[in-house]
């Protein structure tokens, strides 16, 4: 039988990267998914053919979206029983540079986001008493800082914390909480590094295996943490980023 046969999905930032190849897993194996993202017309290209698939336009900073996104998801499926908080953006500026505005757009989609969405659909796994399960994108970034990234590593740093109180007030429910936290993954979000010699070549010396991830291998991550084969673990961080926080 497949993992998730039966079961009902949401994906923020399912449109693209990593969250897009959760996406396409959650499917194989079996599930319902409704992709909330702030690109419709990418969502619908990728995924209006999909019978199994239900696209909600909607940006994650902003609570009344992520509220009638997970309501009318709920209305179209019945019950969510599975969570993946996956929207997320990076902004580059150095700490005497960054402004105001840029500082809030980051913690708003990356940070709040991640407790709106997770609020709205927690409060109806609870009413509905549905032992579901849920996994934060948090990042490497949460535990080793890069130059010009402030903003995201506080903002991660505060999903990686916001998941393990998550966890504790979830447990008695039977509600998992987790995050997992991938390195520099071949993503459009990493572009910045991966597209600059000098800071390219700084990452790989310190990634041990040498190269960088792969989104479908964080995905794999995501949906073992929501699986069954983890149905004992939560308020856990796990780093999926080829050793590179070892040093």
């Amino acid at each position: 039988m497949k993992r998730f046969e039966g079961k009902n999905a949401i994906v923020t930032g399912g449109a693209n990267g990593i969250g897009e190849c959760m996406v396409k897993r959650l499917l194989e194996e079996g599930a319902q998914v409704a992709v909330l993202d702030i690109e419709e017309g990418t969502m619908e290209e990728k995924y209006a053919s999909n019978p199994n698939v239900l696209c909600l336009s909607c940006d994650v900073a902003v609570k009344q979206e992520v509220d009638n996104a997970v309501e009318r998801a709920i209305d179209h499926f019945g019950q969510i029983d599975l969570l993946f908080a996956n929207a997320g953006i990076v902004s580059r500026t150095s700490l005497l540079d960054a402004t105001e505005e840029e500082w809030r757009r980051v913690i708003d989609v990356n940070l709040n986001g991640i407790f709106f969405v997770n609020q709205a659909v927690l409060k109806h796994m609870v009413e509905r008493r549905t032992k579901g399960a849920v996994v934060n994108t948090s990042s490497v970034a949460a535990k080793i800082v890069s130059p010009n990234t402030g903003a995201y590593s506080a903002s991660k740093g505060g999903v990686s914390q916001f998941t393990k109180y998550a966890a504790l007030e979830m447990a008695p429910y039977g509600i998992r909480v987790n995050a997992f936290c991938p390195g520099t993954s071949m993503t459009r979000i990493t572009e910045g590094t991966r597209f600059d010699p000098e800071r390219n070549a700084k990452f790989l010396a310190n990634i041990p295996m040498g190269r960088y991830g792969e989104p479908e291998e964080a995905a794999a991550a995501a949906l073992f943490l929501a699986s069954d084969d983890a149905s004992y673990i939560t308020g856990s961080l796990l780093f999926e980023e080829g050793g590179f926080s070892l040093f």
